[in-house]
């Protein structure tokens, strides 16, 4: 029984990977794509942005395990194998990653630092007056592990914390919940700091349009780093050169690596970072991937699965 690794090559060594998965499985040979082997042998697939159409070649797959928080890197190829579960990466480290991403956009735009970055090209010594957390609302749009870890940490130092999903849920304690399209404006409306970790799905796509954006209050701020393809990237552009957003934080893009003539990157209001805000840890997803397939192999389901019923 064989296991086979494959990773994009803008993303971490695939050798890393292997050393990691091994030692946790170390009854099940780890190969790395393209050395395969017997395809026949290859039972599960861990994969981050594979090339499209290998999965095919793997008779006796069992499972695909993504080795990031989202799957539509797998769903994507139009070559994927029909009716095997396709497990999602929930990891502590990758939570505590994305944790720390939010926290230092809401430090930074809540801080005023981006204004003293510009201050100091133009060589400007001039103090701001600061705003108390409290007095400062973050909305955040999705509430699963991660979206809840940011907000439990964002309530820790003080800020007043929104959030907003598809369907209702039950108590989120400090955080004040909205859901569904009729809340949305309302959400939005009452959001100083949007910060976006929804997945993509049929219904996220572009769901933050020029006419959403706008609901913001006049001088907000934005930090995407769920899926990209939700903001869209032209609204967005269009909103900040009105001032209607003061600032934007993307790392996650509708296409990427972002074009080279992505009007994005010379924007002076947005900041890029090239999809890294949660970056897996080998060693800690190693675990976890090893504890799905003991799982599936004494005949238990892995978690958590993806749904297609809920597009996540």
């Amino acid at each position: 029984m064989a296991l086979l690794i494959s990773v994009s090559e803008f993303w971490e060594d695939e050798k890393v990977w292997r050393q990691f998965v091994q030692a946790e499985l170390p009854d099940i040979d780890v190969r790395v794509y393209p050395d395969d082997g017997d395809v026949n042998e290859i039972k599960y697939a861990a994969v981050w942005k594979h090339p499209h159409g290998i999965l095919k070649k793997y008779p006796n797959l069992k499972a695909i395990l993504s080795l990031g928080a989202g799957v539509d890197h797998i769903l994507s190829d139009p070559d994927l194998p029909k009716d095997l579960p396709i497990v999602r990466l929930v990891d502590v480290k990758l939570t505590h990653e994305m944790c720390f991403h939010a926290l230092h956009w809401v430090l930074h735009f809540h801080s005023d630092h981006y204004l003293y970055m510009n201050q100091q090209l133009d060589k400007k010594w001039l103090q701001h007056g600061s705003i108390q957390p409290e007095d400062r609302s973050v909305g955040i749009m999705g509430l699963g592990n991660i979206g809840k870890g940011i907000g439990t940490s964002l309530v820790s130092q003080g800020f007043k914390v929104l959030g907003w999903g598809a369907s209702q849920k039950s108590s989120l304690g400090d955080i004040k919940y909205f859901f569904g399209d009729e809340q949305l404006g309302d959400f939005l409306g009452k959001t100083n700091i949007l910060i976006n970790v929804l997945p993509l799905t049929k219904d996220t796509t572009n769901l933050l349009g020029k006419q959403e954006l706008q609901c913001l209050p006049r001088g907000s701020f934005i930090i995407n780093m769920g899926r990209g393809g939700i903001v869209n990237e032209t609204d967005l552009l269009s909103l900040l050169d009105e001032g209607h957003i003061t600032a934007a934080a993307m790392d996650v893009f509708e296409q990427e690596p972002l074009p080279a003539n992505n009007p994005l990157w010379s924007h002076p209001s947005v900041y890029i970072t090239p999809h890294i805000a949660g970056q897996s840890n080998p060693k800690s997803s190693a675990k976890t991937i090893a504890e799905n397939i003991y799982r599936i192999e004494d005949d238990k389901l892995p978690f958590p699965i993806y749904n297609i019923n809920k597009g996540y």
